[in-house]
């Protein structure tokens, strides 16, 4: 009777005082023989992008041992009171948590090349490392095989030194010796703050063997099941867009186990501090293993934390997704340049907004009240008429609309089978797209099937803006004949565009593309209305550019921003803030861009009308006195 009494006593308290459940078990480490065989058989090969030249595209960094760091002379360990251990060991490392980093050399928010080139320095005759943790999770029953990837740098939208990923098999055994002779059941790759997990033996898993093969993230290191590039809007799926496809170098690790105790070599187990510099936002250098919650409870994480699939992209893209993927990154690069150099990026905005609304108030926007197309204009009437003139011709202009749509679903049509996934047996390359062949000949037809069609929907804008302002009828068929009998206009403003565009790509050459863009602001309609050739159409734009080469520069560019890049700005908007999918947002972008490319022919015709009638007040003292 007393021990009931004690006994109901004591639950009474427990819930007076809200006493939870027992906590979970920790997963425990364990070594041995049985470990080492688990780690070895399930060990992962890792396919890497490939990287032909040093600071090039791709992935220059493999998953390394921690002694890339571990006794290098030029590496810090920095503490919370300004204490320093340079060139630390595993054994400096041990026991130090909170306020300790350690401090690579090199600049984390501001890299250019000096981590991969102190990276090539160092790392000669060191392989291509995984750490191999076999543990037992007791409240699941089962024994879990993790691998544990270092990274030196990770170089994304969020920049940092040091990068620790992980992956992990599960299977249904209590402990190593058991789980030797058991199938495993399901796997989890880690993302970002998130993971991927799926059935042992699931299709969308490649893998030699029992040997699961790991497709990293260029830059990221997030871990993939295989080639594609990735969409996430998300701390769990990363923000922005991961890159796996190929072509890809497949390596074999070499596979560490680790052990029962932190000590000796692995010391650095027990360090809680980060491993890499302190740096603003998310640029933080990473905590170690032990601190993540997959250490403690791997199978629960795995299935809190995990999600089905990852979402690849279309492997053509489209306007939209191509607009997500850039904006993300510029977005994410200006924030981290802001980070390290808040002056100098301030001071620039500053001046560029400060030149922006100098030109807002020096322009009038408004004043379009003269129904005459062909006349003098301010800049900012020009960019609001270009607008104002479709609006209010929709009708006229319904031929280019049509063709900016046809190009450019055909464009995405041809895009998608060119580059569909095509399954084989080479690992490096299981989306079927080898060395870029594909994506090549994608490039090719692109170039000669899409830049055609805008150009000649530009002509054809520009042949039915002539004629509503000589008081032409003109129906948009009858204009875009005449733009295929005579071609110069719209192949002028192709060859314009890719030279330019060509030059704009590399900032060195920045300068001649921007010099180049002032002269040819006008080719396509002084090629188009003067019925010249090409070199005639060109010549032409110069003279009428001379002496106002930073209009035509100004206006023309802002012009092709809108035709040409605002539309996918949009659709990248669109899919940034809903849930729609890929072909709803890049059918957004269309749309977009069958209203705005039109228009922006539209205001490159303004211009060559102003530029025209400036021309002849300049010349015409020059008449009068002769």
């Amino acid at each position: 009777m007393l021990r009931r009494l004690a006994a109901a006593a004591a639950l009474s308290c427990a819930l007076i005082l809200g006493a939870a459940a027992p906590a979970m078990a920790q997963a425990v480490t364990v070594d041995g023989d049985a470990a080492q065989q688990l780690a070895d058989r399930y060990a992962p090969l890792v396919v890497v992008r490939s990287q032909a030249d040093q600071c090039g595209a791709g992935e220059p960094y493999l998953p390394t041992q921690v002694d890339a760091v571990l006794g290098q002379p030029d590496v810090v360990l920095r503490g919370p009171s300004g204490e320093t251990v340079q060139a630390p060991t595993a054994a400096d490392l041990a026991g130090k948590g909170d306020g300790w980093y350690l401090d690579l050399p090199g600049n984390p928010l501001s890299p250019g090349c000096s981590y991969e080139q102190w990276w090539d320095r160092t790392s000669d005759e060191r392989p291509a490392t995984v750490y191999a943790r076999v543990a037992q999770d007791a409240d699941a029953g089962k024994t879990v095989v993790q691998y544990w990837f270092f990274w030196v740098y990770n170089d994304w939208n969020d920049k940092h030194e040091g990068d620790w990923e992980m992956i992990q098999v599960v299977l249904p055994a209590p402990d190593a010796e058991a789980a030797l002779s058991a199938v495993p059941e399901s796997i989890a790759f880690a993302q970002h703050e998130g993971s991927e997990t799926a059935p042992w033996g699931d299709s969308k898993v490649h893998a030699d063997g029992d040997h699961v093969v790991v497709y990293p993230a260029m830059g990221s290191h997030a871990a993939y099941y295989t080639q594609a590039q990735w969409f996430g809007k998300s701390a769990a799926a990363g923000f922005g867009c991961d890159d796996t496809r190929s072509p890809g170098d497949l390596v074999r690790p070499e596979v560490v186990l680790l052990p029962e105790q932190a000590t000796g070599e692995f010391a650095w187990l027990g360090f809680t501090g980060r491993w890499g510099e302190k740096a603003p936002s998310f640029n933080n250098g990473p905590t170690g293993p032990i601190t993540k919650t997959q250490w403690d409870e791997p199978v629960g994480w795995q299935v809190e934390e995990g999600r089905a699939g990852a979402v690849p992209l279309p492997p053509a893209g489209g306007p939209a997704v191509t607009g997500f993927c850039s904006l993300t990154q510029a977005g994410s690069l200006l924030f981290i340049q802001f980070l390290d150099a808040p002056v100098v990026v301030g001071v620039v905005v500053g001046i560029l907004l400060l030149l922006l609304v100098l030109v807002i108030v020096r322009t009038d926007f408004f004043n379009n009240d003269d129904p005459e197309l062909d006349r003098e204009r301010k800049a900012g009437q020009i960019a609001v008429a270009s607008v104002d003139v479709m609006r209010k011709r929709l009708d006229a202009f319904w031929v280019s609309s049509a063709l900016v749509v046809l190009g450019v679903g055909l464009n995405l049509l041809l895009g998608q089978w060119l580059l569909r996934a095509q399954p084989g047996e080479d690992l490096t390359d299981v989306d079927g797209i080898g060395d870029g062949f594909a994506g090549t000949v994608f490039a090719f037809v692109a170039s000669f099937l899409l830049l055609p069609v805008i150009a000649m929907a530009m002509a054809t804008c520009v042949e039915i803006v002539d004629a509503v302002a000589t008081h032409r009828e003109i129906t948009a068929v009858e204009a875009f004949r005449r733009v295929l009998v005579h071609p110069g206009g719209w192949f002028v403003a192709m060859l314009a565009f890719v030279v330019v565009s060509v030059l704009a790509s590399t900032w060195w050459l920045l300068p001649l593309a921007l010099l180049l863009l002032a002269i040819w602001a006008v080719a396509l309609p002084a090629t188009e209305l003067e019925d010249q050739g090409m070199r005639a159409g060109l010549r032409r734009s110069r003279l009428l550019t001379k002496g106002r080469r930073l209009r035509g520069a100004l206006l023309g560019g802002f012009l092709v921003w809108m035709g040409f890049s605002l539309p996918s700005f949009v659709g990248a908007i669109a899919l940034l803030l809903t849930g729609l999918p890929f072909w709803a947002t890049n059918l957004i972008a269309m749309l977009v861009a069958a209203l705005l490319v039109p228009a922006a022919a539209i205001g490159l015709t303004l211009l060559y009308y102003d530029l025209r009638h400036r021309r002849a007040g300049d010349d015409r003292p020059a008449e009068a006195t002769a």
